[in-house]
């Protein structure tokens, strides 16, 4: 009866955190960021992103305080159906002036002249390109691969070994060393189709992570009974069930509040 009361406590609690959940077996799609490099902006100067959807809405975004340097960067971030942006100026008077609006490209840079609040794309005036020179552009480009790659594989893949080896020991589930074989697999297999479906299918983010989260289950389910022959098929199932919905939210927690 404990373990009923306990297990229905459990899916209570997933069911809650779920919608919240990106997943450990992949990075969240969005958002994505902009560098804006600003030149001569009074000190004092309030600069604040707005974001247009493509179904005109608008969203406030993120706001600085300039310190009076000559040259200044910012880091805004938007969503994956916010096609345009623009910068407000709020002077320490309380003058406010708008750049104009300008196509958004993912991870762009954009250069804004406070003298004329002209906003523009293109690589920021003096900084070297990733072909040559070790630049401010360069040194961005290599740190955001080393975290994506730390956020869509080695995370996930030592999130789901640890989550799936605990669970197998409550379930006592012995030897654990194939669950680490096949996660090794399955795990970052996942992250690149999901990574390639991402960026160049038409179907809902959600409904390609729902089906290969099930697909992982059945696969690891079929290796487990073939590995663990003196082990009931229920109890393998259950825990192949358990291991991934428990992989799935704390996976999907550490992106949600962490990264």
């Amino acid at each position: 009866m404990k373990k009923r009361i306990c297990i229905l406590l459990l899916a209570a609690f997933m069911l809650l955190l779920i919608p919240h959940a990106a997943s450990a077996n992949a990075p969240a799609p969005d958002p994505w960021e902009l560098k804006v490099y600003l030149e001569n902006v009074p000190e004092g100067t309030t600069v604040t992103a707005f974001f247009l959807h493509e179904n005109g809405t608008l969203r406030q975004g993120e706001s600085y305080t300039s310190n009076g340097a000559k040259n200044w960067r910012i880091g805004v971030w938007f969503a994956e159906d916010e096609t345009q942006f623009y910068l407000t100026l709020t002077g320490s008077d309380g003058t406010e002036t708008r750049t104009n609006e300008i196509a958004i490209e993912p991870y762009g840079s954009y250069t804004l002249d406070g003298e004329t609040n002209a906003l523009a794309a293109g690589k920021p005036k003096g900084a070297d390109s990733c072909t040559g020179g070790i630049g401010e552009l360069c040194l961005s480009c290599g740190a955001w691969l080393l975290l994506y790659a730390f956020a869509g594989f080695f995370m996930p893949v030592a999130v789901t070994f640890l989550v799936e080896w605990l669970t197998a020991l409550c379930f006592k589930i012995r030897p654990t060393k194939y669950i680490f074989a096949i996660n090794a697999i399955t795990n970052p297999v996942m992250n690149l189709l999901l990574l390639i479906a991402y960026a160049f299918g038409r179907i809902s983010y959600w409904v390609i992570l729902i089906a290969l989260e099930i697909t992982v289950v059945f696969i690891e389910y079929a290796f487990y009974k073939k590995k663990y022959p003196d082990i009931s098929r229920r109890r393998l199932l259950v825990f192949t069930i358990t291991a991934n919905v428990l992989s799935l939210t704390l996976g999907g927690l550490l992106a949600y509040f962490i990264l």
